[in-house]
């Protein structure tokens, strides 16, 4: 009978000053444990980098993602696109997405023992309609439509088709549970352990009455329509490159088909990693 060992994906952000070493350290005791480890760059990149990535990744087990909360959200979304489970190594500052510290690289073994849980995150699938096409993005942690220089945005927005409703405020965004201790918890939204399954819908410096977050049931239909602005407007997911919105585009927000995994190795709860990680950082 053969045996094949595990075989993980290391992808180190290069951009992150502790992230090589870490990752090299990683590397040693995995292969210490009996794993092959395959060493994946360019997949922070764009275009032809994060395709050859891809490639690499299809044939691991697990994929390890050394950096920052970027870095990992970065690495979750195309592990996810390939269904592949994620561990983030924090080399950043919160570190929010990490399951591992730096001084916890001893538990890595685990991974090889089957000591280990899986968290599945929601992700939010966002369609962009506009006269020219249509295209569809991907979100673990959220989608924020804001304008340039500070302008007031009004914009349309019908629930589950029903009827539609004018708002105005500086912006707003449609965060998942992952994203909901990210720019949303700034705008004034909810905490929302991960695991759950939710849309959260926060307006930023809203010019209404109507002032609060709203979490809605996974299934919701959200339908935004963008009338004419006095200035440019702009889509923005997972903090990538914004993307310009133009009058009489719709956008649709919806749960996505496809989930992140996350592995864990430790038995803390969101809850203390929530607490240690604000009280680190006030």
């Amino acid at each position: 009978m053969r045996w094949d060992p595990m075989k993980i994906a290391i992808a180190p952000n290069p951009v992150k000053k502790q992230a090589p070493s870490l990752a090299e350290e990683a590397a040693r005791l995995l292969v210490a444990s009996g794993c092959e480890t395959v060493s994946i760059s360019g997949m922070y990149g764009e275009g032809s980098q994060r395709g050859e990535a891809a490639k690499l990744l299809r044939d691991c087990d697990v994929l390890l993602a050394v950096g920052g909360d970027g870095t990992i959200i970065s690495a979750a979304k195309l592990a996810a696109e390939l269904n592949i489970p994620l561990l983030g190594l924090n080399a950043g500052k919160l570190g929010f997405t990490a399951g591992l510290e730096p001084g916890q690289l001893h538990l890595l073994p685990k991974l090889i023992k089957g000591r280990w849980h899986e968290e599945r995150r929601m992700m939010l699938e966002v369609s962009l309609y506009s006269e020219e096409d249509q295209r569809r993005f991907y979100a673990l942690n959220d989608a924020v439509v804001s304008a340039e220089l500070a302008k007031i945005v009004e914009y349309r927005m019908a629930i589950g088709g029903n009827s539609s409703y004018l708002y105005r405020a500086d912006g707003f965004l449609v965060a998942t549970p992952t994203g909901s201790t990210a720019y949303s918890l700034s705008a004034g939204g909810p905490v929302v352990e991960p695991t759950l399954d939710c849309m959260i819908y926060t307006p930023i410096c809203p010019h209404s009455l109507f002032n609060r977050s709203v979490a809605f049931a996974p299934d919701t239909r959200l339908v935004v329509d963008i009338p004419r602005n006095r200035g440019r407007l702009f889509l923005t997911v997972d903090g990538a490159e914004p993307v310009e919105l133009r009058a009489g585009d719709r956008l649709v927000f919806t749960r996505a088909r496809r989930y992140a995994r996350f592995i864990k190795l430790t038995n803390n709860s969101f809850y203390d990693i929530l607490n240690q990680k604000l009280l680190e950082n006030q």
